[in-house]
C-alpha cells in the first residue's frame, strides 16, 4: 500500500507538471518571463502563508547550520529555475526545450550518487539510457537552436541543473524538518529573491491578462507549484532519489500528450516511439528495491 501510495503520488506530480509546460507555452504570449515568474510565485507565496500554520510546523526548531543550504535550495528552486526556463521558451523551440530539461534527472542521478552517495545498480542505468533515449525521440521533430542562438539552450540546461540542485540538496532538509515545512521555507524565501526585479510592468501586465492567461498563471501557481511541490518534497524524503530522477521522465511525455490534445500540435512516429522507451525506463525503476 505505501508504494502504491508513492506510486500514485508520482503519476499525479507527472501529471501537472507534464501539463505545465502547456501552461507556460499559453502564459508567455501575454507575460514577459520575469513577470510570470513574480507573478506565479506571489501567489504561491501568499498561499503558503495561509497553510502554513496549518502544515507548516517542523519536527525540531530550524538550526542556524541549515541555512546556507536552504538558501540555496530557494535560489535554485524558484529564481534560477523558472527565469531560467521561461526565458528560454521564449526563444528555443518546444523540441529542444523537452531534449534539455530532460537532463535535470540525469542531474539529480549523478548528483545523489556524488552528494548522499546513493548506489547506483546496473537495473537503473539501463533504465536512465533507455530514458535519454525516449527524451531524444520525442525531440528529434523540428530540432533546431531557433533564433536565439547557444543562449537558449544553455537557459534551459541552466533550469535542469537548478532542478538537479533542489532535488538533491533539500532531501537532507526533507529528512529532518518534514517536506511541508521546506517546501514553504523554499517558496517564501525564494520570492524574496525575486522581489529586487519587480517593476510597474507587473502591474501592467498582469492588468491586461485574458482569462486563458489567467487560468494558465492560477494553474501554474496552485496546481504546479503549491500542491505540486508539497507532493514532490514528500517523494523526496521516501526514497532514493536516482529512482525518482528517472521515473520523472513521465513528466515530458505528459507535455507532449498535452501539447498535442490541447494547443493541437502534431502527433508524429518520434513521439510514440520515444514515449514507449520512457514508459519500460519508468517500468524499470519501480523493479528495483532500494
Amino acid at each position: 500500500m505505501v508504494n502504491l501510495r508513492a506510486y500514485s503520488l508520482l503519476v499525479t506530480l507527472s501529471v501537472i507538471w507534464g501539463m505545465a509546460f502547456v501552461a507556460i507555452r499559453v502564459a508567455d504570449f501575454e507575460l514577459s518571463a520575469v513577470n510570470l515568474t513574480l507573478l506565479r510565485w506571489l501567489i504561491v507565496s501568499g498561499s503558503f502563508a495561509v497553510l502554513y500554520p496549518f502544515i507548516g510546523k517542523p519536527k525540531v526548531p530550524f538550526e542556524r547550520k541549515d541555512a546556507p543550504r536552504l538558501l540555496v535550495v530557494a535560489f535554485a528552486t524558484v529564481a534560477a529555475y523558472h527565469l531560467a526556463l521561461n526565458f528560454s521558451e521564449k526563444i528555443v523551440n518546444a523540441s529542444l526545450a523537452g531534449l534539455l530539461i530532460s537532463l535535470a534527472p540525469l542531474f539529480v542521478v549523478i548528483l545523489s550518487a556524488l552528494v548522499l552517495k546513493e548506489k547506483i545498480g546496473r537495473t537503473l542505468r539501463v533504465a536512465l539510457l533507455l530514458a535519454l533515449a525516449g527524451a531524444v525521440t520525442i525531440s528529434l521533430p523540428d530540432l533546431s537552436l531557433g533564433s536565439g542562438g547557444i543562449l537558449g539552450p544553455l537557459l534551459v540546461v541552466v533550469a535542469s541543473l537548478s532542478s538537479a540542485v533542489n532535488t538533491v540538496l533539500s532531501k537532507p532538509l526533507v529528512l529532518k524538518y518534514g517536506p511541508f515545512p521546506v517546501a514553504i521555507w523554499g517558496a517564501l524565501l525564494g520570492t524574496a529573491m525575486l522581489l529586487p526585479l519587480a517593476s510597474g510592468s507587473l502591474l501592467r501586465e498582469a492588468a491586461t491578462l485574458s482569462v486563458n492567461g489567467w487560468t494558465s498563471v492560477l494553474y501554474l501557481s496552485l496546481l504546479s507549484t503549491v500542491l505540486a511541490n508539497l507532493i514532490f518534497y514528500t517523494l523526496v524524503g521516501r526514497g532514493a532519489l536516482s529512482r525518482l530522477g528517472v521515473q520523472l521522465y513521465l513528466v515530458p511525455l505528459v507535455s507532449v500528450i498535452g501539447g498535442v490534445a490541447i494547443l493541437h500540435e502534431s502527433l508524429v512516429v518520434e513521439t510514440v516511439a520515444g514515449g514507449a522507451l520512457l514508459l519500460v525506463a519508468v517500468g524499470l525503476t519501480t523493479r528495483v528495491r532500494h
